[in-house]
């Protein structure tokens, strides 16, 4: 048979988890503008060497 070694506290506690919506928005929309400028950047840098603007010397 086993024992019960809680006491009354353990039994009777509690959790609160705080969600900050704010933050979460904050930084998902900072996340997806960096990635869009990533994007964007990188198909532009792109064409610049297609039609010369930029040489790479290698």
């Amino acid at each position: 048979m086993a024992k019960d070694y809680s006491s009354s506290d353990e039994r009777d506690s509690k959790v609160t988890v705080s969600v900050d919506v704010s933050r979460i928005v904050k930084y998902v929309s900072a996340a997806g503008v960096l990635i869009v400028a990533i994007i964007f950047g990188t198909k532009t840098f792109l064409k610049m060497l297609e039609k010369g603007f930029i040489d790479i010397v290698e």
